[in-house]
């Protein structure tokens, strides 16, 4: 018998006649209307500090997640019961109605491990129902390829998954000035075709020459590795394999959106060079492409820039996806609460809170230095990207549902 039930059974209340009762009641309802009761916990929460969100896979988007789980784990929320008061790290039962709603309430954080493309990510994702020992417990998959390249993993009904599409990027093709390559300025469909595929299968010797560049020297095609969402999805662009020419060009097979081998060649083949990488690692800097050496080539005479990636224009856009499964058990709602279609990344700036008076959407919270909102706009845009939806009033992901 516990101790709350022994000491219910020693307390007996006195007899009280109806008026007495009566007014006990009424003072009991009055102290109950004087005391704030707490309002509802926000979405996605349960009061408590949750295991780590965790989050594999794409290169691509790695630093930027990176930024975003910062930006998360610091955002404000719940007042947390103090130690050595138990159980810790949950709200404080205290009344909350003056803690930031909007933002990480729980106090939950998000991690991003370490890249290893984005089919590495979608494959740790699938394999969590198939029984395999060893496969480690994540939450959601970078991706930097859409659902149309899906590893072989996923391909069935019993790995139902949903694409969050949260920002825009595009395929960049950068040539390194002061060599072959230099005049060169826009390429076609067709010829990256021919140049990366070999179409026409004359063994991967294409001219420099033939394709706006100096005549008499012969383009050095360096590819990703294949694991990688950025070389998936210029597959899909191409059409086939962009590394076919990689071995008979004499280049190599690098980490995606790192330049750095192809800044240390000789000045001639890095001159010749030609390869695909991210534009926002690009234009961020992260690649290690220095803009004073390199340039991106136009594709069918459109450059890839902030506005042709929003609006389409530039052939190869595409955008970047958090991936999780829609079976996650309904006790888990803390992912979603991050990186879902309705969590922190992806709602309206509207429901994010802002301090009081400053301008632009949001909810006005004395609790808060910033608009968050705004907050994770900047993040995607200081890392090259683009948002998914310039519309600021409205959600700031795309869904795609696969199996």
């Amino acid at each position: 018998m516990s101790e709350t039930t022994q000491d219910a059974r020693k307390f007996r209340m006195p007899r009280l006649g109806r008026r007495s009762l009566a007014v006990l009641v009424g003072l009991v309802a009055a102290v109950a209307l004087a005391v704030p009761a707490s309002a509802a916990l926000p979405p996605f929460t349960d009061g408590k500090v949750s295991p780590f969100i965790r989050g594999a896979g794409s290169d691509t988007t790695f630093d930027l997640m990176q930024k975003l789980d910062a930006a998360y784990n610091f955002s404000p929320g719940c007042a947390l019961r103090v130690p050595p008061a138990v159980p810790q790290m949950e709200c404080d039962p205290a009344d909350q109605a003056g803690a930031v709603r909007t933002e990480n309430y729980d106090h939950d954080v998000a991690v991003s491990l370490f890249p290893q493309g984005s089919s590495a990510g979608l494959r740790m994702v699938c394999q969590k129902n198939d029984g395999t020992p060893g496969v480690y417990d994540i939450n959601y998959a970078r991706s930097s390829s859409g659902p149309g390249s899906l590893p072989s993993q996923c391909a069935n009904p019993n790995d139902p998954l949903r694409y969050v599409g949260f920002a825009k990027d595009a395929i960049a093709i950068p040539k390194w000035n002061g060599g072959a390559s230099g005049p060169a300025t826009s390429l076609t469909h067709a010829q990256l075709r021919e140049i990366f595929l070999d179409v026409s299968g004359d063994g991967c010797t294409e001219d420099w020459g033939d394709f706006g560049g100096t005549a008499g020297t012969n383009i050095m095609v360096h590819g990703i590795q294949t694991s990688s969402g950025t070389y998936a999805t210029f597959q899909s662009f191409l059409g086939g394999d962009p590394n076919t020419c990689v071995s008979g060009t004499g280049g190599q097979i690098l980490f995606e959106n790192a330049c750095a081998p192809i800044n240390a060649l000789s000045p001639t083949d890095r001159g010749r060079s030609l390869w695909w990488l991210s534009f926002g690692k690009y234009a961020s800097g992260a690649s290690e492409c220095d803009p004073a050496t390199t340039d991106l080539v136009s594709v069918n005479a459109i450059a890839p820039t902030t506005t042709t990636i929003q609006d389409g224009t530039y052939q190869y856009n595409r955008t970047l996806y958090n991936v999780y499964r829609r079976d996650l058990p309904a006790a888990t709602p803390w992912a979603l609460g991050y990186i879902g279609e309705n969590g922190w990344i992806c709602k309206p700036n509207g429901l994010h809170s802002k301090p009081v008076g400053a301008p632009g959407p949001g909810t006005e919270h004395a609790g808060t230095d910033r608009n968050w909102g705004l907050e994770i706009d900047n993040i995607i845009a200081q890392a090259g990207f683009v948002k998914v939806n310039s519309n600021p009033g409205a959600n700031k992901c795309t869904t795609t549902d696969v199996n």
